[in-house]
């Protein structure tokens, strides 16, 4: 079922102008670059050295809406930079990859939840084959209850002062870059289920779905 949903997506996707994939050429490393500095967050010089480090060998999806790409995200190795535990102190034996670096490119906006989800597709298909079996998230408390609606078991992590008192991890957390930390097991985010439910509201959308 899961292959299915993961066939019928990208064929939903392809029909609607989308592909997503792993970033595998300089150019497509260089889209992505430029969609994350375009719309992602701005560090000052003192801390974009610092950051850029942690992002470092990080495996890279894109998302092209006809050959323009709109959309980027990383998942980052524990094993050759553990940032949750090096900055927040979470996650000290790196059993999770980091989600890192999610845009969406600022004109392709209402298209959003598409692109989240195929890229969301691409690292899950991209985690079961390299025996990826968790993610941990920082963001904004608006893209845990996004994600949430498609994976009910999204674990919360409690914040505190000693999670962000290092000064890049301090200046994420006063700027509104991060205010929560999820966990979420790779295989509670069902192919099928997520698929079925992301229908049902495009066709809610339409009118050819309505609750009674």
């Amino acid at each position: 079922m899961n292959s299915a949903a993961i066939g019928f997506f990208s064929m939903y996707a392809k029909m609607k102008g989308y592909r997503f994939s792993v970033v595998n050429t300089e150019a497509e490393n260089a889209d992505s670059d430029k969609i994350f500095n375009e719309g992602g967050y701005k560090l000052p010089e003192s801390f974009r050295q610092e950051m850029e480090v942690y992002k470092t060998d990080a495996i890279k999806f894109i998302a092209y809406y006809k050959n323009k790409a709109v959309g980027t995200v990383g998942l980052a190795d524990p094993g050759i930079r553990n940032r949750p535990y090096e900055l927040h102190g979470i996650d000290q034996n790196g059993e999770h990859f980091e989600i890192q670096s999610l845009v969406v490119s600022k004109e392709h906006r209402e298209c959003t939840q598409l692109v989240l989800l195929g890229l969301f597709k691409e690292m899950y298909a991209w985690s079961l084959r390299n025996s990826v079996k968790s993610w941990i998230s920082f963001g904004l408390r608006q893209l845990y209850i996004t994600m949430r609606r498609y994976n009910k078991n999204i674990c919360l992590v409690g914040l505190n002062e000693n999670n962000y008192r290092l000064p890049l991890a301090h200046y994420l957390y006063e700027n509104n870059v991060f205010d929560t930390c999820s966990i979420m097991k790779v295989e509670d985010f069902t192919p099928s289920r997520i698929c079925a439910k992301f229908l049902k509201k495009r066709l809610k959308k339409i009118g050819l779905f309505n609750n009674r």
